[in-house]
């Protein structure tokens, strides 16, 4: 078994922080405030370990790319002070968590050197001559008079401490619960737009299930918008950052209409969504196009899409030279019967 020093150093070593210049500011504020609430939900389930690898990837996305970009130095001073007490706090948190995680590895090392230290219960019995073979006890029918042994009684109430969340996955993914009501209601938000033939778009928030190993849209956050034929822009992001935090949302993903063209993602739409799934790889992009009658959830390929945007440096709408699908349909996301909650900003 390593050693608790290595297993903290292996732990460290995980914590990766893919960075893209192209995406926006107020982009990686929205995630950054999306990765520390989603922290605080699995250290309040139990995993603790799971939160500190987010706050330590948020202390090191901030520290080593954000506050060193050219537009975090000319933003607003306020916003510059108070993301910078935000990361002294989480800085400290996180070293607090490093101490508590090394002390209970080393609490597991200890244990484990203990057992291997134990005598064996059979350590001094005299070795048996052969066995006659009529004496040796054949592994039969227990006795049914013997008592049974009692099931073991799990206590319910006690939460989880460890890092692993159940394991339901598809594809490597846990599943994002898609309440189906969530087009519905949209498209009829976006309807006066649609029939303008302008584009809509909102973003999907939620929780961690009380499991820890599911993501659940519960709410649709409609900002303020420029919004035009082929292209929708949010603005007034501190607004939506305020929402998500306030009611400590996780952003899962986003969602909008193509109201004269069919369920694709653009060049654009590709970039939108490498914002929200640098942080989140179950993050989703619903696209809807109302005159065709279609609906598609997509994310971009794990295995090259992802890395693919990563490196366009390219704005606006422009070609792709890939040589592989960028983006696909989702497998992961499931479908509910859960209400959603509509905050239009507007």
């Amino acid at each position: 078994m390593k050693s608790a020093n290595e297993r903290m150093k292996e732990l460290n070593n995980k914590i990766a922080v893919d960075y893209s210049q192209s995406v926006g500011l107020n982009a990686y504020f929205r995630v950054c405030r999306s990765m520390l609430n989603m922290a605080n939900d699995y250290e309040s389930d139990g995993y603790k370990i799971k939160a500190y690898c987010l706050r330590r990837r948020f202390v090191i996305l901030f520290i080593d790319y954000l506050s060193q970009r050219q537009d975090y130095k000319t933003c607003d001073p306020k916003i510059r002070r108070l993301w910078s007490q935000e990361c002294d706090r989480v800085l400290m948190r996180v070293e607090q968590m490093y101490k508590e995680i090394l002390e209970g590895y080393i609490a597991e090392e200890l244990e484990l050197q203990k057992i291997l230290r134990a005598p064996s219960p059979h350590a001094d019995l005299p070795t048996p001559l052969s066995p006659n073979t009529s004496t040796i006890p054949s592994p039969g029918i227990p006795n049914s008079t013997s008592p049974k042994p009692s099931p073991p009684k799990v206590d319910r109430s006690t939460k989880p401490t460890n890092i692993s969340l159940p394991p339901i996955l598809i594809d490597g993914l846990h599943p994002v619960l898609v309440p189906n009501s969530l087009v519905p209601t949209f498209l009829r938000i976006a309807e006066p737009n649609t029939l303008l033939k302008l584009e809509t778009c909102g973003t999907l928030c939620g929780r961690l299930s009380p499991e820890g190993d599911k993501l659940v849209i519960s709410h649709l956050i409609i900002s303020k918008q420029i919004v035009t034929p082929n292209s929708c822009t949010t603005t007034n992001e501190e607004e939506l950052l305020e929402c998500i935090e306030s009611s400590r949302l996780i952003v899962l993903g986003w969602i909008h209409t193509h109201p004269s063209q069919t369920a694709f993602m653009s060049s654009m739409d590709l970039h939108c969504q490498l914002s929200y799934q640098l942080m989140l790889p179950e993050a989703i992009a619903v696209v809807c196009s109302p005159r065709f009658n279609e609906i598609e959830y997509f994310s971009l390929t794990p295995d090259y899409g992802l890395g693919f945007i990563l490196q366009c440096q390219q704005t606006g709408f422009h070609e792709h030279s890939a040589t592989s699908d960028l983006y696909t349909r989702c497998k992961h996301v499931v479908f509910t019967d859960a209400p959603i909650e509509v905050r239009d900003l507007r």
